[in-house]
């Protein structure tokens, strides 16, 4: 009896085994197919290719906008390639050119205006150039980066177009509105000068708003004559107004005259204040 039951238990155990090793074939053999198809698919469907994406100057790293900047200065000064070598990857050429007169362009002031990301560590760096004779040229400049952070310009540059203003809408300024015109007017009128020749804010206090604070110029501009024409932006007669104020200004130090617009934020309580000047430091 015992004998019986023995054989069975091995029987079953047996059955069990081969069972077992079965389903386990199965599943393995499921898993390199499902491999093998989806690797199939990796190899077959269309390559990925991300669009270029465009950024403002600021947007790129430091090093490339500093090498992009000082290749597009020394480029337009010398395009000779032995001054640019230093400048440039491995392999990368640039055509040298003869300045007419022997002697480029002057670069007043170079700075980043642009930077198209094109991908695997290249790019196009656009750089806006002041010359001293008064043009201005935007020089875009081909950018490689390594992975070890390492950058160089990978060919020749290009001169392409500045920005468009096309469709821009120029501010409108209005007669002051309302009642308190004349009121807004003198305040300009005190305001003005004070801010000009000011050498700390608290100088400015009685006209300032509560809690308000503006840094002063301390007689870095001279106003000539009164402070000029008061407009206001938008067409409200409301307690909060923004008021252009505009006149002739001297710099003491060069003699130099100029014509400028002053944009103040006014709010009216007891009286009116001025709470800001548009652009300025407080």
């Amino acid at each position: 009896m015992s004998k019986e039951v023995s054989d069975k238990r091995r029987s079953i155990d047996t059955r069990t085994r081969s069972l077992l090793g079965r389903v386990g074939r199965v599943t393995i053999w499921a898993v390199i197919a499902l491999l093998l198809v989806r690797g199939l698919g990796a190899v077959l469907a269309p390559a990925q290719v991300s669009a270029p994406t465009v950024a403002r100057g600021g947007d790129a790293d430091q090093a490339s906008a500093s090498l992009a900047v000082r290749f597009a200065r020394a480029y337009l000064a010398d395009s000779d390639p032995r001054e640019l070598t230093p400048f440039l990857a491995d392999g990368a050429r640039v055509g040298g050119g003869l300045p007419a007169g022997g002697s480029g362009a002057e670069v007043a002031q170079a700075e980043m205006a642009a930077t198209h990301e094109l991908g695997g560590g290249r790019a196009v760096l656009t750089v806006a150039c002041d010359l001293r004779d008064g043009r201005s040229l935007y020089l875009a400049v081909p950018i490689s980066r390594s992975r070890a952070g390492e950058v160089a310009v990978s060919g020749a540059p290009w001169v392409v177009a500045g920005p468009s203003t096309a469709g821009v809408e120029g501010e409108r300024p209005r007669p002051l509105a309302g009642e308190d015109a004349n009121a807004i007017r003198a305040l300009a009128a005190k305001f003005l000068p004070a801010y000009l020749a000011a050498g700390s804010a608290r100088d400015l206090s009685y006209l300032l708003a509560p809690g308000a604070s503006v840094m002063p110029l301390g007689g870095a501009l001279e106003p000539l004559g009164s402070a000029g024409s008061v407009s206001q932006l938008g067409d409200g007669e409301g307690n909060r107004r923004t008021v252009v104020v505009s006149g002739r200004f001297r710099d003491p130090a060069s003699g130099a005259v100029y014509r400028l617009a002053y944009r103040l934020e006014l709010v009216k309580r007891n009286r009116w204040y001025v709470r800001s000047v548009q652009g300025g430091l407080s």
